[in-house]
């Protein structure tokens, strides 16, 4: 067959009119791109082959052509992590290989965008091989960093400023083959590149090279697509002969679908578990259909109830409205009678913000946004309501008419990932994360001071935002404080004025990225609350909620939580912290010594997952909400348990029916909801405790 691209991964090639191709002076295994309608008995052969033959068989295939986008399977023990952790298994993936394919008909193939295993041992690797055996369908998989795990990895700093960790890539290679290759579709060239090796500098000129022969092997104009474990960088994307219609990653453990020029970045959540910022295990449907690309997302596990479809139960609400997304978990809030409502549409790459009238939930406005809103908006009192998207734009609207005030464009569109609200201080916004920390002017949105060397960019996407100090720890002067996961490991006092470091301790809490991991140290993963006569800082971590210095490491004291990575910030009120333990508990502490002085078990017959690390259902995930000495406990059976703040007693349940997975917002004697199923409903308090009204 003539016109066949083959590679050696570094040069490439054509086979001729008798569908012969000669490569000489071979680097590594030999690969073709296996042409659109086409099967082929193997894709490639060992360096060491003479005269291979590849052998092509008709398989039609016709637009619309659909693939199944899997990621992060992370097969393996789930040793190294905080327990208890439920990763990957073959089995779990064979099942899920199973069921999408059921699920969808007419499916293509399955893409898998690295971290297959978790430890990049052999055995995973071929518990790996073993699954895409039970499936019909192709399987096209790639590299990630646990794939090239060594047995001692080491952290370390890359070329380009990323804070990641030492490997290398033999029992890939052994198992799965070549780490960088393309192959075509109908109308689309999709290319499979390995992120880690190129982000690392051990390959990337090699790679660098091979992907630019293959591109232009290309009729001028063909679309084409990349598979790559992290989202793309400028390292990868610059001086190509064209840009890609559409990008496919994982590795944040994230859902983030933003449009950056012509291309969509579509970075997917962990198939068989939930993701860090709380998506549920996940793959996405993407379709092609000759023009364009689209995709759907669609829940692993557990799976989806039929139970939880549907319109919650607001026979008893005072009022109530859909919204156009699902609810999200990020909190909303009322501001100035307006309830002020943050909207991803992933899948859409767009995002939004709206408002409602806390009264009637009549709705006001919808300001667009350039991509999905996943953080809380903050309200800069009367004048504006600042919010930031996961792209890393910030914005401004007018409360009352929804209006731009201005908007300030994201630093990198690739290499932010805005998953936490603005912090406003002093007539100041800062946004960002570790590596990119900027505050701009309220009032105009200009950029007042940046910092890029508070750490150096990271593997996990930030949770943790900046906080205010007004203790009078640090003399009058207000400060804000900044610690979080993995980094910065130690809290950084900033001068809010003008960014400058005031005092950072040189204490170190633990040597490494998997230190931390397997330590569970004193780092929040949620926004920390100051306490206001110290100056320390309460926080969730990894396992526990703790209190530490804010100048250096001590731990003053730790409380267990039951399940790792708790989604839930703590609350530091006149009653004490406030504790939420998603996995079925709400406690108060002593705020100097931690002592616990209630607990209360709080059962719920849940179907769902958003905790990270885990796919088995659990009872609560949103913040409490006090209103005097009550507390209100939305749970994920619909549920809304009110307890007395005081003793933990349990004083009322009310069923709405559907999931409520962000904090209930309270205005004018009612509690405001945002269920899973977008619905925005505003229930009497009176009703929720189980009084008449």
């Amino acid at each position: 067959m003539p016109g066949v691209v083959v590679s050696d991964g570094l040069r490439v090639t054509r086979t001729d009119e008798d569908g012969r191709f000669r490569i000489d002076q071979v680097r590594g295994p030999v690969f073709i791109t296996r042409p659109a309608g086409w099967r082929v008995d193997r894709w490639y052969v060992g360096a060491s082959a003479i005269d291979p033959v590849f052998t092509l068989s008709p398989a039609p295939v016709q637009l619309p052509v659909r693939f199944a986008h899997l990621t992060d399977t992370h097969l393996g023990t789930g040793a190294g992590y905080p327990q208890p952790a439920e990763i990957g298994t073959g089995e779990r993936l064979s099942q899920a290989f199973r069921e999408i394919a059921a699920a969808h008909p007419g499916l293509e193939a399955f893409v898998v965008t690295g971290d297959l295993t978790d430890r990049g041992l052999p055995e995973e690797f071929a518990a790996f091989v073993a699954a895409t055996a039970t499936t019909e369908l192709a399987v096209y998989a790639i590299p990630g960093n646990h794939d090239h795990l060594v047995p001692d990895p080491t952290d370390l700093v890359s070329r380009n400023g990323y804070a990641i960790h030492s490997g290398e890539p033999r029992h890939y290679e052994d198992y799965l083959g070549p780490r960088w290759y393309s192959f075509d579709l109908p109308g689309l060239h999709v290319v499979a590149v390995d992120w880690f090796t190129h982000e690392l500098g051990l390959d990337h000129e090699t790679q660098d090279t091979w992907l630019r022969a293959d591109l232009e092997m290309l009729a001028t104009g063909t679309p084409w697509i990349m598979l790559c474990h992290d989202q793309p960088w400028r390292s990868i994307l610059d001086g190509l002969p064209s840009a890609p219609i559409a990008t496919f990653s994982g590795h944040r453990h994230t859902s983030r679908v933003v449009a950056s020029g012509p291309t969509l970045h579509v970075n997917t959540p962990p198939a068989m578990f939930g993701g860090v910022d709380n998506s549920p295990a996940t793959y996405r449907i993407v379709v092609w259909d000759g023009e364009r690309i689209t995709t759907g997302s669609h829940q692993t596990y557990p799976p989806q109830s039929d139970t939880r479809s549907g319109w919650a139960r607001t026979t008893q609400a005072l009022w109530s409205t859909s919204t156009p997304a699902i609810g999200q978990r990020t909190p909303f809030i009322v501001a100035d009678g307006r309830v002020l409502v943050p909207l991803a549409l992933d899948d859409e790459a767009r995002g939004a913000l709206a408002a409602y009238d806390a009264c009637s939930g009549k709705p006001l406005w919808q300001a667009s946004l350039d991509a999905p809103l996943r953080s809380a908006p903050a309200g800069a009192g009367t004048a504006a309501i600042i919010s930031s998207t996961v792209s890393g734009t910030t914005w401004a609207h007018d409360p009352s008419t929804g209006e731009m005030l201005w908007q300030r464009p994201t630093s990198d569109p690739l290499r932010r990932f805005g998953f936490y609200p603005p912090t406003l201080v002093d007539g100041l916004v800062l946004v960002g994360d570790q590596a990119a920390l900027r505050a701009l002017d309220q009032s105009t949105g200009e950029i007042v001071w940046e910092r890029s060397d508070i750490a150096a960019y990271q593997i996990f996407i930030t949770l943790s935002a900046p906080v205010v100090d007004r203790s009078g720890a640090n003399g009058s002067l207000t400060t804000v404080l900044w610690a979080g996961f993995p980094e910065p490991s130690t809290p950084v006092r900033l001068d809010p004025k003008t960014g400058e470091t005031i005092a950072n301790s040189n204490e170190v809490v633990a040597e490494g990225l998997f230190d931390v991991l397997t330590s569970g140290a004193g780092l929040p993963i949620r926004t920390p609350s100051v306490d206001p006569a110290t100056g320390d800082l309460i926080a969730t971590g990894l396992t526990n909620v703790f209190r530490r210095s804010a100048s250096g490491s001590a731990i003053r004291w730790s409380y267990p939580t039951s399940v790792p990575w708790n989604p839930v910030g703590v609350n530091l009120g006149s009653h004490g912290v406030l504790v939420v333990d998603a996995g079925g508990a709400v406690a108060m502490l002593d705020p100097v010594s931690g002592e616990q002085l209630w607990r209360t078990e709080i059962a719920a017959d849940s179907d769902e997952c958003f905790l990270t690390y885990r796919r088995s259902p659990h009872p609560l995930f949103a913040q409490a909400t006090t209103v005097g000495d009550r507390l209100l406990i939305p749970a994920l059976d619909g549920d809304i348990v009110t307890l007395d703040a005081r003793t933990g007693d349990e004083l009322g349940r009310f069923a709405t029916g559907v999931p409520i997975l962000a904090p209930l917002v309270v205005h004018d004697g009612t509690a405001v909801a945002l269920h899973r199923d977008g619905l925005l409903a505003a229930y009497p308090l009176a009703t929720l405790a189980g009084e008449r009204l």
